[in-house]
């Protein structure tokens, strides 16, 4: 008996693929024809690969956070350098990536949240799941910061670790809205000036 049909797709391809649409259209306007159309595979081969519309959007969401928000945090929060470098670093790496004309606009985490209740609800948590682990990451840096002796000891080290998360959210949403480098980098600049000194 000859062989089957060979998959003319890389499903890490069709992954990929569908994940920029999900990025860039959000999961309600996101039709399982723009998958199509876009990956190139049937929509029996997507749903025999994936699973239905709300798995492929779950791993394409889980690609993108793995892929490219665990590596930023994973060097944020491993970082050896002082607080501020490693801070900036991040915030520059988020804004770089904003500006990257190879991928859909935005952060697909922060678009994911925005679209918020719209979604079902697993969908929603698992949004959700992903901001807090950023959150958490920025706390638990901003603590040890602050055991470490470079953030003064009567400050709030889980509110400003609060606060910083929330400007890297920011800049998702304003890389959403097509800023410009100058724009996102001033925002860097001046969000900056808002950590504590030691002295």
């Amino acid at each position: 008996m000859g062989r089957g049909r060979p998959r003319k797709t890389d499903p890490e391809e069709v992954l990929d693929t569908a994940m920029k649409v999900f990025w860039n259209k959000g999961f309600e306007g996101t039709s399982m024809s723009d998958l199509v159309c876009a990956t190139g595979m049937a929509k029996p081969g997507l749903y025999a690969c994936f699973g239905d519309k709300e798995s492929l959007y779950k791993k394409s969401l889980t690609r993108y956070y793995e892929n490219l928000g665990t590596p930023l945090l994973d060097d944020f929060k491993n970082s050896k350098d002082p607080l501020p470098i490693a801070l900036r670093r991040f915030f520059e790496a988020v804004a770089r990536s904003m500006l990257d004309t190879n991928c859909p606009s935005g952060c697909f985490v922060v678009n994911s949240l925005v679209e918020g209740t719209s979604q079902h609800p697993e969908l929603e948590a698992l949004g959700k799941e992903y901001d807090q682990k950023r959150r958490d990451a920025f706390v638990k840096k901003f603590e040890d910061a602050q055991k470490n002796g470079e953030l003064p000891p009567n400050i709030d080290a889980r509110a400003f670790g609060e606060f910083f998360s929330a400007q890297s959210l920011t800049l998702g949403v304003l890389g959403r809205t097509d800023a410009c480098k100058n724009k996102l980098f001033s925002f860097i600049d001046v969000a900056m000036t808002a950590l504590p000194s030691r002295v």
